[in-house]
């Protein structure tokens, strides 16, 4: 599998072509948040922890976290700041914001906060 995604990449074609990330004005209406006491023990991982809680996860992280997924899942900063980086880029946020990531495979929060993924 790494080969084709290597002879892709060479042959000029975009590593993933299906990659979406991208900030939207709210999370839509038929994904529902979970209530913060719904969440499990929070687990200590890198430099914060994480919880989950069904389709979600809620990750406090103090100041780097990487992730990795190749599905659909919407973001929401409940707190902070800073900037997501990826492979092709990087994306400023802060609190209250909503980003869609589809197939973002591997990307990191830079800066200190309160993130929930919410799986599509």
């Amino acid at each position: 599998m790494r080969a084709a995604k290597t002879l892709a990449f060479c042959g000029g074609e975009p590593y993933n072509r299906r990659m979406t990330f991208q900030k939207i004005s709210a999370l839509p209406a038929e994904i529902a948040v979970p209530a913060q006491e719904n969440f499990g023990e929070a687990r200590r991982v890198q430099s914060g922890s994480v919880s989950t809680c069904a389709n979600a996860v809620r990750i406090e992280s103090g100041g780097r976290f990487k992730r990795f997924s190749d599905g659909r899942e919407y973001i929401l900063i409940e707190k902070g700041n800073g900037q997501f980086k990826w492979r092709r880029g990087e994306l400023p946020f802060r609190e209250g914001d909503v980003f869609y990531a589809e197939a973002p495979e591997e990307y990191d929060f830079y800066g200190s906060g309160v993130f929930l993924i919410l799986k599509a």
